[in-house]
């Protein structure tokens, strides 16, 4: 039997990109503002982003395991940012997405938050676990009893 990893079929960067554009395109069309915008703090939270999903790939890269979550993972990691969060890539998505939220200063970005954290919490991170719980078993279990699932 091949392994095919979680079954994740969408990256999700596109699906977190795909709200992120819908919610910029209703901040545009019909916006609301929420209070003003923080352009500078929204930037330095994007920066921040970054920085996490950076440090997560390279971990996981170093490892060698292919960060895509269509592929099979060849090692667990729980170094890194692994060892403070099982997501720290989608943590970094999320927390990309409140970046925006904060420069627009509008409903639509807060919601485009919202919706990334079910997006990818019901459709990518529930397949991952599945995945690593049977790909890695009881390590996979020990992990996930110390190491929280976002923060």
């Amino acid at each position: 039997m091949s392994d095919h990893g979680p079954g994740v079929r969408i990256p999700p960067p596109v699906m977190v990109a795909a709200l992120l554009a819908v919610a910029w395109g209703l901040e545009r069309i019909v916006p609301v503002r929420i209070g003003p915008p923080l352009p500078e703090l929204g930037g330095l939270v994007i920066f921040a982003a970054i920085a996490l999903i950076g440090w997560a790939l390279l971990v996981m890269l170093k490892a060698g395991n292919d960060p895509r979550p269509d592929k099979p993972d060849t090692a667990m990691v729980e170094t890194g940012p692994f060892r403070f969060s099982r997501n720290p890539i989608y943590l970094g998505f999320i927390l990309g997405v409140a970046g925006f939220a904060l420069r627009w200063g509008d409903l639509w970005g807060w919601v485009a938050v919202v919706a990334s954290h079910l997006v990818l919490d019901r459709l990518v991170v529930a397949k991952e676990e599945a995945y690593l719980a049977t790909r890695f078993g009881a390590a996979y279990e020990a992990y996930r009893g110390r190491v929280r699932r976002w923060v």
